[in-house]
């Protein structure tokens, strides 16, 4: 749990709560097809669809908070054709934003990691 605190008093933001963010954000950017797992456990869930269903929003999303600042890794799919760099500042653009507005916790890192293509 992390608590942020301003003139107004304190809000208590989860980790869950940066994943589901960062999941909506991303996957609504131009040339993103896919969120990709991103690590053993998650791919290992996608083998079992009921466990599957239950990692899907925070797939591919890796969330570090050290000292009041937001670390970011994602793990993507692009489709074919676009152009992979301008999709990744865009992604980092619309991240930084997106999270800096709705918690006010400026972000540090964003690691965007493409993974494969798709058609």
């Amino acid at each position: 749990m992390i608590v942020v605190h301003d003139h107004l008093g304190g809000v208590e933001f989860t980790k869950s709560f940066f994943e589901s963010l960062i999941s909506v954000t991303t996957r609504n950017c131009f040339g993103v097809s896919a969120m990709n797992a991103s690590s053993p456990s998650e791919r290992l869930a996608e083998m079992f669809p009921p466990i599957g269903r239950a990692f899907d929003i925070k797939k591919g999303v890796k969330v570090r908070i050290h000292d009041k600042k937001v670390y970011i890794g994602i793990h993507i799919s692009v489709m074919y054709g676009v152009n992979a760099s301008a999709v990744v500042n865009s992604i980092r653009n619309k991240l930084r934003y997106a999270v800096e507005e709705q918690t006010k916790m400026p972000v540090e890192k964003i690691d965007v990691f493409i993974d494969g293509l798709t058609h």
